[in-house]
């Protein structure tokens, strides 16, 4: 089933390398709604969204034709005193989009991209207002990307450690992990106790903090954590009672995943900052977006020889093919009132994932909007994590990808983030090759 041998030259991300020698990657020639298929023609249920960025399902025909028109036209152009009309016309539909209040727009490239802005961007502003303000405020569990200073403001061990030994500037409060509660509290009696670890550290260092940057409502690659409105609105609180700015990671919750167009519109306050990339361009070409207030984006505004000037960019910034992809999926996404078209879909979504109750191994399920996922544990009563040694998500996945579904565990989560065009008929599929997958290796895990 594996497809013909690979050149070695490749490194592939986040994969281990004993992992490509038993199962080479899969090479995948074209895709279709919510299905990729392989050189041989085998179809797989792309359950993930190609890492969440497929929103709009693969190769959706309006933004491919949108993308192959601009090819004809122009493919690039730097954006240092010239600009595309794609991207003028993606500007003025995000902004129509956005929270009230975010009203500038800095295109860059990838999801750590448009967070290394951000933090680049709050640096700035205090030292233009007189402001020794250096250092962040972030949560345990943070992925924020993968550049220095993204990686300096993300908290998942296995991801950071290595780095915050060498480069770190920041702080992190607990992470608002429900399942297990670094209060030790119920769902039940929550109170957002959590983040009063984010108030201590405000109290004891908030004169020399830039910005709090937190994944709302949803910490994606720490295992799909979702948590409460109510400690999303705390967050919001404590950063206005102590003057700090507030930078949201909307880069893959943003454009309707968690049921709102975006994950801030569950509270009603919105960031200082937004970084937003994954699903802006359906998936097809990297963009990204880091927007702001007007007041931060006044403290940039001076003529030559002023020091009022923001330094930062890349070559493809505001990309004309990129920004042609993006001007077609935001066009759909209005088009068609995403998300609130999708709320049956959602509710089907939801109900459906709950089926993989059946097992013991599964722990905790949790969802918002399009994204599900289930913590699978030793002991369901204990909560006793699984061995690391036992690989037991990654063994399902593998049994998955066999039966055609492709899934990829987060440590000993499975999680689904599948394209808004799926049907109900399709969520019934996915999660039935889920339970056939879990049940034939729990089979072969409980014979050995």
């Amino acid at each position: 089933m594996k497809s013909h041998r690979q050149p070695d030259s490749i490194w592939y991300p986040f994969t281990y390398s004993e992992d490509i020698q038993d199962d080479p990657p899969v090479v995948m020639d074209h895709g279709a709604g919510v299905y990729l298929y392989d050189k041989q023609g085998r179809g797989y249920l792309d359950a993930i969204g190609s890492w969440w960025v497929s929103i709009l399902g693969h190769n959706h025909p309006e933004i491919t034709d949108a993308v192959k028109a601009q090819a004809d036209k122009l493919e690039h152009v730097m954006m240092a005193g010239f600009v595309s009309e794609p991207t003028l016309r993606t500007a003025e539909l995000l902004s129509g989009m956005l929270p009230k209040g975010l009203s500038r727009i800095f295109f860059s490239d990838d999801g750590s991209t448009a967070v290394e802005v951000a933090l680049k961007v709050a640096l700035q502003y205090w030292a233009l207002k007189g402001e020794n303000r250096s250092e962040f405020v972030g949560l345990a569990g943070a992925y924020h990307g993968d550049t220095l200073g993204a990686m300096a403001v993300g908290m998942i061990p296995q991801y950071h450690t290595l780095f915050h030994q060498r480069f770190r500037k920041a702080h992190f409060a607990n992470s608002p992990y429900c399942y297990r509660c670094p209060c030790g509290l119920e769902k039940q009696t929550c109170n957002a106790e959590c983040m009063d670890s984010l108030e201590d550290i405000f109290r004891e260092r908030g004169e020399s903090i830039a910005a709090c940057i937190f994944e709302p409502l949803v910490q994606g690659a720490a295992g799909m954590r979702v948590y409460p409105v109510k400690v999303l609105k705390r967050i919001f609180a404590l950063c206005s009672k102590y003057g700090i700015l507030t930078i949201a990671d909307e880069v893959a919750v943003g454009f309707g995943r968690t049921g709102k167009l975006f994950a801030c519109e569950h509270v009603k306050d919105v960031p200082d900052l937004m970084c937003l990339a994954k699903g802006l361009t359906g998936g097809y070409l990297p963009l990204s977006a880091t927007v702001v207030k007007e007041h931060i984006y006044r403290e940039f505004c001076g003529a030559f020889p002023s020091e009022r000037i923001f330094h930062h960019g890349h070559s493809f910034t505001g990309n004309p093919l990129a920004s042609a992809a993006a001007q077609a999926t935001l066009t759909i996404i209005d088009r068609e009132r995403i998300p609130q078209s999708l709320e049956g879909t959602m509710a089907h979504f939801r109900n459906a994932l709950t089926s993989l109750s059946e097992f013991d191994i599964v722990g905790d399920i949790r969802s918002a909007g399009m994204i599900g996922a289930v913590e699978l544990v030793k002991n369901r009563a204990t909560k006793e994590r699984l061995p690391a040694e036992s690989r037991l998500a990654h063994r399902i996945a593998q049994r998955a990808l066999d039966l055609g579904l492709l899934v990829r565990p987060l440590g000993d989560v499975l999680y689904f983030m599948p394209a808004y065009v799926i049907t109900e008929d399709v969520i019934d599929n996915m999660f039935y090759l889920a339970r056939v997958a879990i049940r034939q290796t729990l089979n072969e895990h409980n014979a050995t």
